[in-house]
Formats: C-alpha cells, structure tokens, sequence
C-alpha cells in the first residue's frame, strides 16, 4: 500500500528557514550579511541562519535581529576547487 505525499504548509506566519553561506557569493561576507539581516528584518516570520566564520559574521552585522543565528563552518571550499574533491579532502 503506497503512502500519499504529504502537501507542504502554506507560507504563514511560522514563515521559513533559510540557510545562508555568509562567506560566499562574489563579494563575500561584506555584501551577503548586510543583505541576510535586511532580510531578516523585513520578515521575522523566518528564520535566517548565517553560516560561516562567526567572527567576520558579527564584525560585519553588529546586533543580530532575534531571528537570526550563526552556524559556525571553519572551513572553506574555495571558487577553484571541485566541491567533491574538497569534501574528500
């Protein structure tokens, strides 16, 4: 007997989850924080979870709003590395 799919919630006011690789991007933590928190304020509904080197991620963004948070990543996988190979390594 097959189970059916369970439907996804609609978006209320529980909002959603989102992961951010405060590190990346083409300009780095400089412009990805500032625009995460921008988010974050705009929609406290979500949850915004910064992950990266924690102290470029406060130097950056002062005061966290309550729904933001840091996931500690001490490790980079660079522009010029195959992401399976860093993750072998």
């Amino acid at each position: 007997m097959t189970q059916p799919h369970p439907q996804p919630a609609p978006r209320d006011a529980a909002g959603v989850r989102v992961a951010v690789d405060a590190m990346g991007g083409d300009h780095g933590p400089a412009e990805v924080v500032p625009g995460a928190i921008d988010h974050a304020r705009a929609h406290p509904e979500d949850q915004v979870i910064l992950v990266g080197d924690e102290a470029v991620i406060r130097r950056i963004a002062g005061d966290l709003p309550a729904n933001v948070s840091v996931v500690v990543a001490s490790q980079v996988v660079g522009m010029d590395e195959h992401p399976a190979l860093a993750l072998r390594e």
